[in-house]
């Protein structure tokens, strides 16, 4: 506990001195830090510029003539911590800054159900970083939430606790149900499919599926505790992985995923709809190749063949191969294999005929459900 309590109050030391190297995504107008950013120095000038370059180019002052101040909203992942800073008109959303960083929440305590020292600094030092921006947008609300790894955790209190004292920012844990219906208001306010769909979300200590269709809404849905983080802890995975890895994983997948096979039989969904980061990798990766086009819309097809061949050179490759791929941030190199296997595997056993790419997850969500909540408080 005392050492718990020496990283946290050294935290505003480290966040001035310790920040790392800064990534511009150019599709999406949003930064992504390097798992390895509290190894290296950067100097705060260099960031505050990256921040006055980020104003103008998003005019974030007023953009679209935003009758409001923006809203901020963190979503806290096992493995990566999401910002999305944006405009409200009505029942629209404006993106105005969308960052992310590798915070690994979940790293060497997911079996033990414990947020361990290090990790809990990273959070802080995250957290102390997007109230900083969060501030320069002069946001009128920060909408911050915590999802499996923190659902999990005994100690969670603890981390956000201490969030709260350092930044202010109050953290609401959601359930694996909450979690589940607000990725349907993410992905259904970016993609509009016709007929039954079936929804997953990869994230690093659960997985989402909803099933829905349209104009009925949602039919069924889950979180599961199998997310990619968990996945490694559990498994010892060779790297390139082997035959043997692959149906280790899937039996246990299967083992686990009764429900999902059941429901899928009963209501044949023609498309599997992807979101979050997994699905953001396998068609920036698609992209990168150049069989499907780059673009700044909020959804993308996969041919079903475009992915089984990046399926494919991901089970190949080592994390050398993997980290060179065009598209492939960094902190995924190794989460992306299991994480596809895992796609694979419900494809096949689904035979869902179609699979699609959403940005619009989680987050979105939050944005869309207040959105919502405000609307009927007008009535």
């Amino acid at each position: 506990m005392a050492t718990d309590s020496v990283c946290c109050s050294a935290v505003h030391n480290l966040y001035r001195n310790h920040l790392g190297g800064c990534q511009n995504i150019p599709d999406r107008h949003s930064y992504v830090w390097e798992e390895t950013y509290l190894e290296r120095d950067v100097e705060m000038d260099k960031i505050q510029k990256l921040l006055i370059k980020t104003n103008e180019n998003n005019h974030s002052e007023n953009p679209n003539n935003m009758t409001s101040a923006p809203i901020a909203v963190i979503d806290m992942g096992t493995n990566t911590f999401n910002l999305l800073i944006a405009g409200v008109n009505g029942q629209k959303m404006t993106e105005i800054y969308f960052e992310k960083i590798p915070v690994k929440l979940g790293k060497g305590g997911m079996q033990q159900k414990i947020i361990t020292p290090e990790a809990k600094l990273r959070a802080v030092e995250a957290m102390i970083r997007y109230k900083e921006i969060a501030d320069r947008y002069h946001v009128q609300e920060i909408l911050a939430s915590g999802t499996s790894a923190l659902r999990s955790a005994t100690n969670s209190k603890e981390l956000l606790d201490r969030i709260k004292e350092i930044t202010g920012i109050d953290v609401r844990i959601i359930s694996g149900d909450e979690e589940a219906l607000l990725i349907y208001t993410g992905v259904t306010h970016s993609i509009h499919p016709e007929g039954t769909f079936l929804i997953m979300d990869v994230g690093g200590g659960s997985v989402e599926f909803i099933l829905a269709s349209q104009p009925e809404g949602i039919i069924w849905k889950k979180s599961f505790p199998l997310g990619v983080t968990r996945l490694l802890e559990l498994f010892d995975l060779s790297d390139p992985v082997t035959e043997d890895n692959i149906q280790t994983l899937e039996d246990y997948l299967d083992q686990n995923l009764p429900e999902l096979w059941e429901v899928v039989s009963r209501h044949h969904p023609g498309m599997l709809i992807g979101a979050a980061g997994t699905f953001d990798t396998l068609r920036s990766l698609a992209a990168g190749k150049g069989w499907i086009p780059k673009s700044n819309k909020s959804w993308q097809e996969i041919p079903p063949d475009i992915y089984r061949k990046i399926h494919q050179i991901l089970l190949r490759s080592d994390a050398v191969l993997r980290k060179r791929m065009k598209g492939m941030e960094p902190f995924r190199v190794k989460m992306i294999v299991p994480a596809s296997i895992f796609v694979n595997f419900v494809l096949r056993k689904t035979e869902i005929p179609s699979l699609v790419q959403s940005y619009y997850s989680l987050k979105e969500g939050i944005i869309f459900r207040l959105i919502e909540t405000r609307n009927e408080h007008k009535k």
